[in-house]
């Protein structure tokens, strides 16, 4: 009758190697980054939408004297870039902070840059509408 082989290494030689925690396997700081950027977008969404609302009736006071000679040209442009400027810089701030997290792996760099693309979004639109 034989025993079983025993399921510890013998005491000699290197024995197993410790266990490493995977590098995907996420961890508290992954975690906080999630949250912190889903409520940054979630905050984000909701200042584009009331500025859209607001865009769409600041052409009002074109026919006024307090109306932009920018933002009230007959070309219409500025009002594009006005009403659609915040939508275009969010979504160049989600790229920009995906690709930063995901290939710089430096996820709370790339966050900070995509506060600073995104911000130019609703600048250049209250800018080009109070000029």
């Amino acid at each position: 009758m034989s025993l079983p082989p025993s399921p510890y290494p013998p005491p000699y030689g290197p024995g197993f190697p410790p266990p490493h925690p995977s590098p995907s396997s996420g961890g508290p700081l992954r975690v906080v980054f999630a949250v912190v950027a889903g409520l940054l977008l979630a905050a984000a969404v909701a200042v584009n939408g009331l500025l859209s609302f607001g865009m769409l009736f600041a052409s009002d006071s074109c026919g006024t004297s307090a109306g932009t000679a920018r933002f009230c040209d007959d070309s219409g442009g500025w009002m594009l870039v006005a009403l659609f400027g915040p939508w275009v810089a969010l979504a160049a701030a989600v790229v920009t902070v995906v690709l930063g997290a995901v290939q710089a792996r430096r996820p709370w760099t790339a966050l900070a840059v995509g506060v600073l693309v995104y911000a130019a979004g609703p600048a250049l639109a209250l800018f080009t509408v109070f000029g």
